[in-house]
């Protein structure tokens, strides 16, 4: 297998981790998430302990990668990050998604 075949597989496969809401501070968080040599960024903002609103700030100019970025409202719909990948897109979608758990991430009150 390729490399980046290699890589895409690892992504495709990497666990998207749920993050507790209700320890989540009130705030705007960025994440992001590098694969192939590109950054997805995202911004993040909860209010109350619930996802209030989710920007993509980086994302690739393809037609798949757009598609992806539909994972971010099945989050907001959901309030979780277990939600099933944009069919099509799948890799995006988890770059996308890990992108949005690191973002909650550093939100949590310690």
């Amino acid at each position: 297998m390729r490399p980046a075949f290699e890589e895409q597989e690892k992504v495709r496969k990497m666990p998207i981790n749920e993050v507790d809401l209700s320890r989540v501070s009130d705030g705007s968080y960025r994440g992001d998430f590098s694969y192939g040599g590109f950054t997805y960024e995202v911004e993040v903002s909860v209010k109350d302990h619930k996802i209030e609103g989710i920007e993509i700030l980086r994302n690739r100019e393809s037609k798949h990668a757009k598609k992806a970025e539909g994972v971010a409202e099945k989050v907001l719909e959901a309030q979780s990050l277990k939600v099933d990948a944009v069919t099509g897109a799948t890799t995006t979608s988890k770059a996308l998604l890990k992108a949005i758990e690191n973002a909650l991430t550093k939100g949590i009150e310690r």
